[in-house]
């Protein structure tokens, strides 16, 4: 009877094993739609595309975290059905104020507002969530299950890419009519205030520059003149760029992410400010716009996933090149 017992136990942590590796499958591949449908430029449902199956890809995950722990995936008064997902990250993310948890709550807020209201100007007011809630996923599959899900798709295509021009409040106004026009400007409204009060790149990945005028010198933090007698009255910008899209990481997440992505390799080395430095340095990364961007009004960088994927791959092929670089740069100084 004992060994009976015994078998039937291990049967049972077999199949729940298999339950959960069924789960984390298709969790990745749910994740991996969500990428390559809103990074289609033919495809028009992206935002609603990606909403769904991102949401799809984390209830897999945390359900698998659930079971993972030994806890129960099904609701205590109706055994028949699985909690939602809204439970599911109440389970895992205990503390409320945790901004994985924040965004991926928002993110839940915009999935069931796809079932009726979503129209494509929305991208460019959510991508900051969508963004982070992506490089989130990647973090939390590995740390919960250590799976890779760069195995699957190349880090480079981790960022979302946005295609549609970003029309005037009065051409949406125009466009869709003032009660579709309210609700979008509210929405924006709220996204952008909770990013202004959240400073987190868990929460949102963006850089905002907002300039106003102040008569007090010693509140001004950029201080400019007027030159009558200026010889270039105009300067033509030849070219609009979206940093928010493009250069989207300050310094300290891009040593994060590769500190992150080598310990996926099995290569435990946590980046320092320093390490980044000389690397930078050696291979003059910031005269580079394809790496770095320099805000000049605020004097500081803004940080491309190309140097993420730079500094990753340049490690992962030589584990000793932060030590090599310290040792030519000390020679360097003798």
């Amino acid at each position: 009877m004992l060994c009976y017992i015994l078998y039937m136990k291990d049967m049972g942590e077999v199949l729940e094993k298999e339950l959960i590796d069924n789960l984390l499958n298709k969790s990745e591949e749910a994740f991996l739609m969500a990428i390559e449908i809103y990074n289609k430029p033919t495809i028009n449902y992206r935002l609603e595309g990606f909403t769904f199956f991102i949401c799809n890809a984390w209830e897999l995950l945390l359900k698998a975290k659930i079971l993972n722990d030994g806890n129960s995936i099904y609701f205590f008064d109706k055994p028949d059905r699985t909690i939602s997902l809204s439970n599911c990250i109440k389970n895992i993310f205990t503390n409320d104020k945790d901004p994985v948890r924040k965004n991926l709550e928002i993110m839940l807020g915009l999935r069931n507002t796809a079932t009726h209201f979503i129209i494509k100007e929305m991208d460019s007011v959510y991508l900051p969530f969508m963004q982070a809630n992506v490089l989130n996923y990647s973090q939390k599959l590995f740390t919960f299950f250590n799976r890779d899900i760069t195995e699957k798709i190349n880090s480079s295509f981790l960022t979302l890419v946005i295609n549609s021009e970003e029309m005037s409040e009065e051409d949406i106004l125009s466009k869709y009519g003032k009660n579709i026009f309210n609700k979008y400007n509210k929405m924006k409204i709220d996204a952008q205030t909770i990013i202004q009060n959240n400073q987190n790149e868990k929460l949102a990945i963006r850089i905002d520059l907002n300039l106003k005028i102040v008569k007090n010198r010693e509140d001004a933090q950029i201080l400019f003149g007027i030159a009558n007698d200026g010889e270039e009255n105009v300067r033509i910008i030849k070219e609009l760029k979206d940093t928010n899209l493009t250069h989207c990481y300050n310094q300290k997440r891009v040593r994060e992410i590769v500190s992150s992505n080598l310990k996926r390799k099995g290569i435990n080395i946590k980046i320092s400010q320093y390490d980044l430095k000389i690397i930078c340095d050696k291979f003059d990364l910031k005269s580079n716009e394809k790496y770095f961007y320099k805000h000049t009004l605020t004097n500081s960088w803004g940080c491309s996933q190309h140097l993420v994927d730079f500094v990753t791959e340049l490690i992962l092929k030589d584990n000793n090149i932060i030590c090599e670089l310290k040792e030519e740069y000390k020679q360097k100084k003798i």
